[in-house]
């Protein structure tokens, strides 16, 4: 592995590939090489196609790759033979080999803005400044702030009050996504927060995206369970979100309540929004991120 790439950004791009016009410009800088992979006939992963404006998505690419360092990577990423969640672990594998062995390894979807991607790979290298596959596995994490929807004047979001919020990972030295970018590698956690525009979509697209992403097998499995969900998804309104808790389609009490944040844009909403206060202590984390204190818990928890 070169020096110059220590930190390697995959993303798998789809029908909401506009979006990377949020999240790219935040990493372009910190990243040495980007990888964008894109399904070759325009296929989602549960292979229905979906409209893609080259000429659009090419200029855009070639508009903000001042550096030459983004690598258009198209492939077939929709078998027939693989559910969603199959293509979308075999799509995340195929776009890290394409980048090669060694260095962070950083996944990111187009709708995922990092608010300080630049301290985030300064930790990754005091972490380690040469992380190789053979090393022992590790993920680093990072707190996600999900938007749930654009109403008037702004968006909902979830807001963890002074939980831990959803912790996502982020960055190895070892991909092996077996659940997205879940696998069984440690988890360490990182205080770099991210902001999700999941569900913060037009109508039509948010209800593509919950028929066809990696995740609606498990998540929203029934059609009359996606279709309650969605409709229960647009009824929300400026008014009646503060009424709406335990959100989260499979783990409900993953997303515990919603707020509200001004913003004409998910770039204005990150620029007025106030980041929330990591809810660890450096000492609770650093038990937390400790390899030996969680193979004693787990040790105790064979025992009892």
């Amino acid at each position: 592995m070169k020096s110059s790439q220590l930190i390697k950004v995959g993303i798998c791009v789809a029908y909401d590939w506009d979006l990377l016009k949020n999240s790219l410009p935040r990493i372009y800088e910190n990243a040495d090489i980007i990888c964008l992979g894109l399904d070759k006939d325009r296929h989602a992963w549960s292979c229905i196609p979906y409209e893609f404006d080259n000429e659009a998505f090419f200029s855009f690419v070639q508009e903000i790759d001042r550096d030459k360092k983004i690598i258009v990577y198209e492939d077939d990423f929709s078998l027939e033979r693989l559910d969603k969640r199959q293509n979308c672990n075999r799509h995340r594998m195929l776009i890290a080999e394409k980048m090669g062995i060694g260095g962070w390894h950083i996944q990111i979807d187009a709708d995922e803005y990092f608010l300080d991607f630049h301290g985030f790979t300064q930790y990754l290298k005091l972490l380690n400044n040469n992380p190789q596959p053979y090393q022992k596995a590790i993920n680093i994490c990072c707190p996600f702030v999900p938007l749930i929807k654009k109403v008037t004047g702004g968006y909902l979001y979830v807001n963890f009050r002074d939980s831990l919020p959803e912790i996502i990972p982020m960055a190895t030295n070892k991909p092996d996504y077996q659940r997205a970018r879940q696998n069984g590698h440690f988890n360490h956690i990182s205080t770099f927060y991210v902001i999700h525009e999941t569900w913060a979509r037009e109508d039509d697209e948010l209800w593509f995206k919950i028929n066809n992403w990696g995740h609606a097998s498990e998540e929203l499995g029934a059609q009359a369970k996606r279709i309650s969900y969605y409709n229960l998804w647009k009824s929300l309104d400026s008014n009646n979100y503060q009424f709406i808790f335990n959100f989260h389609p499979a783990l409900s009490k993953a997303w515990p309540v919603l707020s509200f944040g001004e913003g004409e844009n998910a770039g204005d909403f990150i620029r007025k929004f106030q980041l929330p206060k990591f809810p660890l202590s450096q000492f609770s984390l650093a038990l937390k991120n400790s390899r030996n204190i969680a193979r004693l818990k787990s040790l105790l928890r064979r025992v009892i």
